[in-house]
């Protein structure tokens, strides 16, 4: 019983970060950006090329070929 009080503690704790995470990120201008490679979905080990915000980390778009071609020389 001690774990699954644990456990929805850790989930609420989680949900409550996220949402704080996603507040900040929404606040933020996005000025300075930059193509990083992340993984495709948290339990995925493919990683995929985006652009993302330096400061908050949000993904902010899809770089083209020109541009990928650029980060990957």
């Amino acid at each position: 019983m001690a774990n699954i009080k644990k456990v929805a503690s850790l989930i609420e704790k989680k949900r409550i970060i996220s949402k704080e995470i996603e507040d900040l990120q929404n606040k933020c201008a996005h000025l300075n950006k930059s193509i990083k490679s992340i993984k495709e979905y948290e339990a995925s080990s493919t990683l995929i090329f985006r652009w993302t915000c330096d400061e908050c980390e949000k993904i902010t778009g899809i770089p083209n070929d020109k541009e990928l071609k650029k980060y990957l020389n």
